[in-house]
């Protein structure tokens, strides 16, 4: 009887370790696929098509070779070479632009490849001009309008990668998953015709 008592307790114990097991596995796979990014946090979503910006109409007049459709890959292979570069161009662009609001002639902002000082869309077209003539595909590459934390209208590059969305932006020289920057966005361009865009 008393032999029989503890084979049963055994019995009863070995169970319990198994079901805790498989309780713990499960539990630690269901975390694993949920830290998982998914396409929504790495990517933006384009929605309807949206009225291009018109100083970007306006820069597109006097600089065409910026403008133009292009075909290719639209997402770039983000090896730590590649990330490097989008360090150095966003870093040494940053320092070479002093932020200053440049309003043209006619009342709106006037957009300026590496001007000595300009606005964030003057860093923006800058970084995006730079990284193509790196050997960058220009459909991997894209401006995008947001608002700030605190309300102001800002243009910053997007650069489309393996890796996600990644921001170059003029307020700082780290690079950011395009969720992690805490912008409200608003519009971002095609990415295989630069004069299209759309709401986000």
């Amino acid at each position: 009887m008393r032999m029989k008592f503890w084979m049963i307790m055994s019995a009863a114990l070995l169970m319990g370790t198994t079901a805790a097991t498989t309780a713990q596995a499960f539990s630690l796979g269901s975390a694993a696929r949920k830290a998982a990014p998914d396409a929504k946090t790495l990517f933006i979503s384009e929605r309807s098509r949206s009225l291009e910006p018109f100083a970007h109409v306006l820069f597109c007049t006097k600089q065409p070779s910026e403008c133009r459709a292009s075909g290719g890959r639209d997402t770039v292979t983000l090896t730590s070479a590649k990330f490097k570069e989008l360090k150095r161009v966003n870093s040494r662009v940053n320092r070479q632009i002093t932020p200053q609001n440049d309003y043209g002639a006619i009342g709106g902002d006037e957009w300026s490849l590496a001007p000595v000082a300009g606005d964030c869309e003057d860093f923006a077209i800058t970084k995006r001009h730079e990284l193509i003539r790196l050997g960058w595909p220009a459909r991997a590459l894209r401006l995008a309008q947001a608002r700030t934390s605190w309300g102001e209208g800002h243009l910053v590059l997007v650069v489309r990668t393996s890796e996600g969305d990644l921001v170059l932006d003029s307020l700082t020289s780290r690079i950011r998953n395009w969720r992690e920057t805490g912008l409200n966005w608003i519009m971002i361009q095609a990415a295989g015709n630069p004069r299209v865009w759309h709401s986000v």
